[in-house]
């Protein structure tokens, strides 16, 4: 699979989550330094982390899931079938993820705009407004579901693309 402009974004997307990880890090260390040296606390620490890191760092990588075909699967019958049939049942399964996958993409994107609309807060020891990250969801679905349509193209229109997909993803990594 060559370099192109989705794998790119696929790829600075887990980039931007695993720098949110690391950044998640520093203010949960400080934070328990704080706690135990100093007795202040840094007020907000489990809304910024429940809210925001927590869930960019979790959802963002999805298109990444997606493109490098890393999900969880069940070949318990598709190595049996022929290879027409393999073709046939990844495309179904790749529209049957970017329909999911828009759907998810709706419903999120509904919620978040419920969330905007009403300036959403969480309130704790401090206000922390929490409907920006009601937005990353319906994003990161989306690029994922476009990731899933991008695959099912491919596979329709090249012949490399099928065999690249129809490849085993495990098989790189030999026996466990």
């Amino acid at each position: 699979m060559g370099r192109t402009a989705i794998t790119w974004l696929a790829d600075r997307l887990l980039d931007i989550s695993a720098l949110l990880l690391l950044i998640m890090m520093v203010h949960v260390c400080a934070d328990v330094g704080m706690k135990y040296i100093f007795n202040r606390p840094i007020q907000g620490t489990l809304e910024v982390v429940s809210y925001y890191y927590m869930v960019w760092a979790v959802f963002l990588p999805l298109a990444l899931i997606e493109m490098t075909r890393s999900a969880v699967s069940v070949e318990l019958f598709f190595n049996m079938f022929p290879r027409p049939m393999q073709v046939i049942c990844i495309a179904l399964v790749l529209l049957a993820c970017a329909v999911t996958y828009a759907g998810l993409s709706w419903i999120t994107l509904l919620d978040a705009l419920r969330s905007f609309s009403r300036s959403e807060v969480v309130m704790g020891p401090v206000t922390v407004a929490i409907w920006p990250s009601r937005f990353i969801l319906p994003i990161s679905f989306a690029l994922a579901g476009f990731v899933c349509l991008w695959h099912l193209v491919r596979i329709t229109v090249s012949s490399e693309a099928r065999a690249e997909l129809i490849a085993s993803p495990s098989s790189d990594e030999g026996p466990v």
